[in-house]
Order: C-alpha cells, then structure tokens, then sequence
C-alpha cells in the first residue's frame, strides 16, 4: 500500500548559500544510531578546543622555524635534508613549507578527529601528541640556545 505524501521530502531541498545552516554550520556530533562506520563523517563545526589546539600547533611550529634558523646561525646543523635544502635556497621558502606541510597535516587531522587508526587509538590523540611534540621540541631548542651561548 503506497501512500503519496503531500509535502516533498525535506531532505531533497537545496539550501540557500546565504542560509544560517551553510554560513554557520550545522552538524556539531555524529548521526545518532550510527555505528562505527559513521566514526568517520565529516561535520561543519568542531569543538572549540580544536580551534586552540590548531592555533597553539601553527604557533608552536612557526617558533619552530624561527628557532631553526637563529640555531643555524649559531652553527647548529639540520639534520633533514629536504628541509636543509629548502634553507639553504631560501629561509622564506623553508618557513612557508614548513607551516603548508603543518597545516596540511592538521587539516587532516581534525577532519578524521574521531576516526581509529589500526591499533585503534583515535585520530583525535595524534592531535594531541602532535601538540605536545612540537611544545617538547621548543623545549629542546631553548636549551640548544643556553648550550650554544
């Protein structure tokens, strides 16, 4: 028995650009009900702490560079090669490519947030380990700069 409805389904509805759902966003949490595959759809807004973490990671890996390059004046060496060369060329460019590959990764990061990897640790937790590396390795280079003074 086939019921016609009156009222076109709600879903097959384009939203207007200008609309508060597509300015703001509007999925905060995953679907209610899904199971495990849904761990990884996208949403439109992430969580705030998200926000501070992505800010505090640039940040973090911009002093990375700039402490870099004043170590390298002080006649500390690079241990990588394609980042070496890229100083080498230009200091400008290592900087640029250094916060695109950052950021690129972060992008990617907060995408998966809520997604496993294999071993079944949230990609969320990379997030995190990524931030508190990168707030050791400032860590290290300060001490570099007692040791070279």
């Amino acid at each position: 028995m086939q019921q016609s409805r009156r009222i076109a389904d709600r879903r097959a509805q384009e939203i207007s650009p200008f609309s508060h759902y597509r300015l703001l966003g509007r999925r905060r949490e995953l679907r209610r009900g899904d199971g495990e595959e849904a761990a990884v759809e996208d949403l439109d807004l992430y969580p705030r702490r998200f926000m501070a973490v992505a800010v505090s990671l640039m940040l973090l890996c911009l002093m990375d560079a700039i402490n870099t390059l004043h170590l390298l004046d002080r006649g500390a060496s690079e241990i990588n090669p394609v980042m070496d060369l890229l100083i080498q060329q230009d200091p400008q460019l290592f900087i640029m490519c250094k916060l695109l590959l950052t950021g690129l990764g972060m992008i990617m990061l907060m995408a998966y947030h809520n997604a496993r990897i294999s071993i079944g640790i949230r990609v969320r937790s990379i997030l995190y380990g990524a931030l508190l590396c990168y707030a050791m390795l400032i860590l290290y280079q300060m001490s570099l700069f007692y040791a070279l003074t």
